[in-house]
């Protein structure tokens, strides 16, 4: 009951932090395109010709928290996943010896079909 709580709350932990991120992420991109824009319209900065500098502006500014947003949402996703199949395997009662044993049994039976075939 307590491992559960506490993936749980890590996951919670973890998307409020992806939608921090999110959320500074697009207010940084929108403050890129103010400058990219503003750089336009003054005429200090040409669209032909340095499509790769706007797009390193942009990339070294706000790309790199919408990478962190998304890799920290899966991290809770999989922390919540985690947390359901653990207790669905508790409940069904499938994470047992017997279970084990036998598919150690069987990849014991394979492993010395597939040496034999390959000895001969």
């Amino acid at each position: 009951m307590i491992k559960r709580k506490v993936y749980f709350i890590c996951g919670i932990v973890l998307f409020v932090m992806a939608g921090l991120l999110l959320a500074y992420a697009a207010w940084s991109f929108s403050y890129c395109a103010d400058i990219i824009s503003s750089a336009k319209a003054s005429g200090q900065l040409a669209a032909s010709g340095n499509e790769y500098d706007i797009m390193s502006f942009y990339m070294g500014n706000c790309a790199q928290y919408f990478v962190y947003a998304l890799l920290l949402a899966a991290a809770g996703l999989i922390v919540q996943k985690r947390d359901t199949v653990g207790m669905d395997e508790k409940a069904n009662g499938t994470l047992s010896a017997k279970n084990t044993s036998e598919s150690d049994s069987e990849l014991d039976e394979w492993f010395e079909e597939t040496n034999s075939s390959v000895n001969s």
